[in-house]
C-alpha cells in the first residue's frame, strides 16, 4: 500500500514540475528569456528548490535537472519535426550558448541527432505532397 502512495506521489510531483518546466521552455522561444528554471519552479510550487529535487531523488529516482533537459528535449524533437528551425536556431531561442550543447543533449537523451528529426518532417511533407497530389487528379 505504501509502495502505491509513493508512486502517487512521485506522479503528481513530476506533473507539477513537468508542467512549470513546459511553461518555462515555451516563455523562453515566446520571448527569448524567462526566469531560470530553478527560480520559476520555486515560486510557482513555493517550495525550496533543493528540498523538492531531494524529494524527487528519492521518491521517484530523478533530479530536477533531468527533468527540465527531457522537457526541453521533448520540445525540440517536435520543433524540429514541425518546424522550419534548425537546431541551431532552437539553442538559440533557447538560451544555450552553444548549439553543440544541445546537439549533444538529444544525442544523449534520444540517441539521434537533430538531422534525424529533420528527415522525419521531410518524410511526412512528402506523404503530404503525395496526398494532396491524389486529391488534385480526383
Amino acid at each position: 500500500m505504501s509502495h502505491k502512495q509513493n508512486s502517487g506521489d512521485c506522479s503528481e510531483i513530476m506533473t507539477k514540475v513537468c508542467g512549470v518546466a513546459d511553461l518555462n521552455i515555451q516563455t523562453r522561444l515566446d520571448t527569448g528569456t524567462s526566469a531560470p528554471f530553478t527560480v520559476q519552479i520555486t515560486n510557482e510550487l513555493q517550495t525550496d528548490y533543493q528540498q523538492l529535487n531531494n524529494l524527487l531523488l528519492v521518491k521517484c529516482n530523478i533530479t530536477l535537472e533531468i527533468i527540465f533537459i527531457k522537457r526541453i528535449i521533448e520540445k525540440v524533437k517536435e520543433l524540429l519535426v514541425y518546424t522550419e528551425q534548425s537546431i541551431s536556431q532552437i539553442a538559440k531561442a533557447l538560451g544555450y550558448q552553444k548549439p553543440t550543447e544541445l546537439s549533444g543533449q538529444l544525442i544523449t537523451y534520444t540517441g539521434l541527432t537533430s538531422a534525424h528529426f529533420k528527415q522525419i518532417r521531410k518524410n511526412k511533407l512528402e506523404i503530404i505532397k503525395r496526398q494532396q497530389d491524389r486529391q488534385n487528379k480526383l
